[in-house]
């Protein structure tokens, strides 16, 4: 078995689409689309879009912009919260959300997006993935002998834990040394990346190097990162149910990036890969015997499957630990983080890498970041 991690450059766009500007100062009325009553406020502001976006009743591209503060963008904020289930009983005027018991990583989650971070179009011209457009990527350093090696990826998911695989640290040749956060060009970065020591591996208890599954790990650091604009910790995914087939998903990290002589990438890249089912997975590691002796359950639900159909781009080595991304809106960078780059058969390979999915462990997680449900 390879482990999981890193893709291969092929050219890859996302499309901002413009948005419709209404002139207008903080506290103006406005309205979003025609029959949604709104205010022009600073987007940090308006705790009711996220919803709206969340649900889809809106697109990012029907926020209308009011103009510009001295910090961020103004946008036309709906007065009221969206939206029941039923949409037909009732008009925005009058949609009214009824809040669930929120489970420690959803209340995360929400204060992560209720930041001061305002809506912000991100354009990707291919691979190379652009400052704070992933502000959660960790890079895992190892040192031997004095020399320093990022031979992992890991995701900052609050602001002093690192959430990776348990192959990436589970031996004495794997303790990682410290997390490079804030940094797209790996070993030169560019101003404002930190540098912040590890100084305690949480590995599910249930992890055996003898198999793929259980393949988490959380990482304590020594003090709290500071966030900035290229660093931030990412929301998880905590839908039970597994999001759609067509959803964009993409992997992202440092590792090699050409399987003929093994050269990993210096900077921050990334791959957008399918989703595939576990009826389809495990047909695919059935015809490969010696991945099955890691498999002897074969491929499970707290598993999820992924590949590029044209068998051109994937997570390779170097990208273990590292985010299998849901992106849900990809103009204003709203996103969440699926599962955890764990394992495959090759890279790039007509077998579908395997990736340790986030919400069979949510327990696991919740109980180290947020003991005691304080977040």
């Amino acid at each position: 078995m390879v482990s999981a991690s890193r893709y291969f450059p092929l050219g890859l766009l996302t499309i901002a689409t413009l948005v419709q500007l209404t002139v207008g100062d903080e506290g103006d009325p406005c309205h979003v689309k025609s029959d949604i009553p709104g205010i022009c406020r600073a987007s940090s502001a308006c705790n009711n879009i996220e919803g709206y976006l969340r649900q889809g009743a809106l697109s990012t591209s029907q926020v209308p912009s009011c103009g510009f503060g001295a910090r961020e963008e103004i946008i036309c904020c709906p007065i009221v919260a969206c939206c029941p289930t039923d949409s037909s009983t009732t008009t925005p005027s009058t949609r009214v959300n009824v809040p669930d018991k929120e489970r420690p990583a959803v209340a995360a989650c929400t204060k992560i997006r209720s930041g001061e971070r305002p809506i912000t179009v991100h354009i990707l011209g291919g691979l190379p993935v652009d400052p704070g457009v992933y502000p959660h990527m960790a890079a895992i350093a190892y040192t031997t002998f004095g020399a320093v090696d990022y031979r992992c990826g890991g995701s900052l998911i609050a602001s002093r834990f690192v959430l990776t695989a348990a192959h990436c640290v589970n031996s004495d040749s794997t303790t990682p040394s410290f997390v490079r956060l804030g940094a797209v060009a790996i070993e030169n970065p560019a101003a404002g990346f930190q540098d912040i020591n590890v100084i305690d591996i949480h590995i599910h208890p249930n992890y055996s190097s003898s198999s793929k599954y259980n393949d988490i790990a959380i990482l304590e650091l020594a003090e709290d990162a500071i966030e900035s604009d290229n660093i931030r910790p990412a929301c998880l995914y905590t839908d039970p149910e597994n999001p759609p087939l067509d959803s964009k998903i993409f992997v992202a990290g440092w590792g090699v990036m050409n399987v003929t002589n093994r050269a990993r990438s210096k900077i921050l890249l990334r791959a957008s890969l399918d989703l595939v089912t576990v009826e389809k997975c495990n047909a695919s590691f059935g015809e490969q015997p010696s991945a099955m002796r890691a498999l002897k359950q074969g491929v499970i639900d707290s598993l999820l499957c992924a590949a590029d159909k044209k068998q051109q781009k994937d997570a390779c080595q170097g990208d273990s630990g590292g985010p299998l991304i849901l992106e849900t809106n990809e103009v204003d960078g709203v996103y969440s983080i699926l599962a955890v780059i764990s394992s495959g058969f090759g890279c790039a390979t007509k077998t579908p890498g395997l990736y340790t999915r986030v919400t069979s462990f949510l327990d696991y997680i919740e109980g180290i970041v947020w003991p005691a449900n304080r977040v």
